[in-house]
């Protein structure tokens, strides 16, 4: 049985998505088969698994370190707190007491 060529169009897209992984993030794609393999495959936050996408390069736009892996949806809400520990921490304890807190407010 002879062994089928692969798709150009396909070899194209991986070779740009290589490039382009090496070029923002400096990691190849077997550094990020491997994350995504370390995080069984799903987003590092959610841990949903992407569907149609490939998940996220996150990354700190301080340091340009590699985080992780990310679905779009979590990675653009890291972007909109600015990538900050505080404020996310502020937004978890209010969705955490909002009920007490308006409880004791409106009686």
């Amino acid at each position: 049985m002879r062994k089928q060529k692969p798709n150009p169009s396909t070899v194209r897209r991986n070779e740009s998505q290589e490039r382009e992984l090496k070029k923002r993030y400096g990691i190849s794609e077997d550094q990020y088969q491997r994350i995504l393999e370390l995080q069984n495959g799903v987003c590092a936050i959610c841990e949903r698994h992407q569907r149609y996408r490939r998940l996220s390069v996150d990354h700190s736009h301080k340091t340009g370190q590699v985080r992780g892996l990310l679905c779009n949806r979590c990675n653009r809400n890291l972007g909109r707190w600015f990538d900050s520990p505080t404020g996310l921490r502020k937004a978890a304890e209010y969705l955490e007491t909002f009920e007490s807190k308006l409880v004791q407010i409106l009686g």
